[in-house]
């Protein structure tokens, strides 16, 4: 027992160093008001440590994996470390992708001092490190590596909530994004179905535009009644018409989305792994077809984003473990920079951030009308007026983010639909957030907007919408009502899921 004791304690140092160095930085960003999330964070902290012990006990049993693996594992730690104080970015696989796919002039264009620095110091440890591990002696290493996996396997799965904290740190983070990525370039190779669809009036210039929300609750809506002014700028549209009736099937993105986007119905729901989204349609008939994105690529949907002539990915290195600014606005930059190329007819899919926890991070100062807000990253340490201000900042910001693209499509020959993926919860039956089965995440918030030229081109499917608008619709009309918007029709799908039939 004495002869493990020096490996064990090399281990612990090591494992401080990793913790201090790689994995405390994901943590720089975190909103922490009061000694009670302080501790909570950093219990977070010290747990992602142990699991990160596991990792280094094995590598280290032989010295020989050691001096292979300690170089790699610290070199590229400092690099994911450096990227996210730095930049406040982090691993996902469309960072994968961008690596994999960049040249070394863009690499070089990143390299700092300060990074240079980092690199350095930490080498330097690596380097006291290994010259320590090689002066320790392990006897029976297998039996450690025997009982370490097994206490790895126990401390990695057994608890839900870490291990999904677990799998968005370094250095799992990395395999997890290395393995989604393999994943979704999978999911893009696999062969779909089009359902047949025909020009019924097809205009000769027309712009379709599609926001895609996130956590949006039709309720928190003053367009639909709601007693907070949420809506002040749509209010003052005079073509705004909000569908209030909408049910979704899922509460969370990576099925709600796929569905809204294929013709999967309720009938069908395994459409959205057979067939194409609207997007390849709208292509196929001379549309110029843009994706612009606020949220990463979902497995379920990568497909449908890739049937864009443009994917564009102003936060590509952000996930929700990121607590740091992260506005829809961005997005509006490159719209502008897309429409002075326009062809006669465009489809752009926006996919908004919105309502995603942590909602202050999302939302501009100037938007932070409601007051106070919260101030602590976990949810349950904030008072529930306080979460509900936060959220209703983030409808704010939603008028005035699809105000904006409204004034940039008012003079044209343009319809804009409007639709979240689902709901948020917000304390009702003591549920929060989304992914579970609370009533206000089936009932999404939709928008339909349309601009005069568009109405004097399609007077009947704007009657058809006045007459539809407050009926019920589960998402699934989005697809039929989009091609329908364009003056596409599909034969083989309800024409009672179109609202503008």
């Amino acid at each position: 027992m004495k002869k493990i004791i020096p490996y064990i304690i090399w281990t612990i140092v090591a494992t401080l160093w990793a913790t201090l160095c790689f994995i405390a930085p994901d943590f720089a960003d975190n909103p922490v008001h009061s000694f009670r999330t302080a501790a909570v964070i950093t219990g977070y902290v010290i747990a992602l440590g142990g699991a990160t012990f596991f990792i280094l006990y094995l590598a280290g049993l032989s010295r020989y994996i050691a001096a292979v693996f300690l170089p790699v594992f610290g070199i590229l730690g400092a690099i994911v470390s450096y990227f996210r104080v730095a930049f406040h970015s982090t691993i996902t696989p469309m960072v994968v992708d961008a690596t994999l796919h960049t040249n070394g002039g863009t690499i070089a264009g990143v390299v700092t001092w300060q990074l240079i620095t980092w690199l350095l110091v930490n080498i330097l440890i690596i380097c006291i490190l290994l010259w320590w591990r090689w002066h320790i002696s392990v006897n029976k290493p297998w039996g450690h590596a025997i009982v370490i996996l097994l206490l790895w396997g126990v401390y990695y799965f057994g608890h839900s909530r870490l291990h999904m904290s677990t799998n968005q740190r370094y250095p799992y983070n990395v395999v997890v994004s290395l393995v989604e990525y393999a994943k979704q370039r999978q999911a893009l190779q696999a062969e779909r179905l089009s359902l047949p669809a025909y020009a019924e009036a097809l205009p000769d210039s027309i712009d379709v535009i599609f926001v895609l929300g996130e956590a949006v609750r039709a309720d928190h809506l003053s367009l639909n009644g709601y007693s907070r002014q949420t809506c002040p700028r749509l209010a003052q549209q005079s073509n705004i018409l909000s569908l209030p009736n909408i049910y979704s099937p899922y509460t969370y993105t990576s099925l709600s989305v796929p569905y809204i986007l294929s013709p999967a119905d309720s009938l069908h729901s395994g459409w959205t792994n057979t067939y194409y989204s609207f997007i390849h349609t709208f292509h196929r008939h001379g549309f110029y077809t843009a994706w612009l994105s606020n949220q990463d690529k979902g497995r379920n949907y990568v497909a449908f984003i890739h049937e864009s002539d443009t994917i564009i990915f102003p936060n590509a290195s952000k996930t929700s473990f990121v607590f740091d600014p992260w506005y829809d606005e961005q997005l509006l930059t490159p719209l502008d920079s897309l429409m002075q190329h326009a062809t006669a007819r465009n489809l752009y899919v926006f996919h908004m951030i919105g309502s995603h926890w942590y909602y202050n991070n999302h939302v501009t100062p100037q938007h932070q009308l409601f007051q106070p807000v919260t101030t602590e990253r976990i949810i349950t340490k904030n008072e529930s007026q306080h979460i509900i201000n936060s959220y209703d900042n983030t409808i704010l910001y939603l008028d005035m983010f699809l105000d904006s693209i409204i004034q940039r499509f008012e003079g044209r020959n343009a319809i804009m639909l409007y639709l979240s993926d689902h709901g948020e919860a917000l304390g009702e039956d003591g549920q929060w957030l989304h992914a579970n089965d609370a009533q206000p995440l089936h009932h999404p918030a939709a928008l339909v907007w349309y601009s005069d030229r568009y109405a004097a081109s399609f007077p009947d499917k704007i009657h058809a919408l006045h007459q539809k608008a407050s009926r019920r619709f589960r998402t699934e009309y989005l697809y039929p009502s989009i091609l329908s918007a364009a003056g596409l029709e599909v034969d083989s799908l309800s024409s009672d899921m179109n609202i503008f039939n």
